[in-house]
């Protein structure tokens, strides 16, 4: 399953340095396996704040709320803003094209330079995406039993 590249798309244009990681990157590197949001690593700087925000913007983005709205039901959806983006490193959003989530650290090595994954990602149709060496080290990290399963059958050796 591919992501969804208008959104991505969205973020290529505003000039938003990010490595698609997670599900996503598993499949480029040959494991086919559905999943319900786009994960992505993203560069963090002053200027990339800036055009991540504008992206954000124009795809609806929107952090869920603990506290549920009476009168639908269901959590409350709150729109991005400055100050949310820059007190989160990790933002699980809702987007008029899917869930995204954001993270500004490399998931299970938090002390490493997002610029490693960045140097070593693959390009795919103009979309970066974690190369396989660093997918295997995210999902060896994370080990939920989906991450051991994609280690079992991603290509190479643990």
């Amino acid at each position: 399953m591919a992501p969804d590249l208008r959104l991505l798309r969205v973020l290529i244009r505003h000039g938003v340095p990010f490595v698609v990681i997670g599900g996503h990157a598993v499949n480029v590197h040959g494991v086919l396996r559905a999943t319900e949001d786009t994960d992505l690593l993203w560069m963090r700087s002053a200027e990339a704040e800036t055009r991540l925000l504008a992206a954000l913007r124009e795809i609806d983005a929107a952090s869920i709320g603990n506290e549920i709205d009476p009168a639908t039901g269901v959590e409350r959806l709150h729109p991005v803003n400055e100050s949310f983006l820059r007190a989160n490193h990790l933002m699980m959003l809702c987007t008029k094209f899917g869930f995204l989530d954001l993270f500004d650290y490399v998931p299970g090595f938090p002390h490493e330079p997002v610029a490693s994954v960045w140097e070593t990602a693959v390009e795919v149709d103009g979309v970066r995406f974690a190369s396989l060496s660093w997918v295997r080290r995210m999902k060896r990290a994370a080990g939920r039993a989906k991450d051991l399963l994609d280690l079992e059958n991603l290509p190479g050796a643990d």
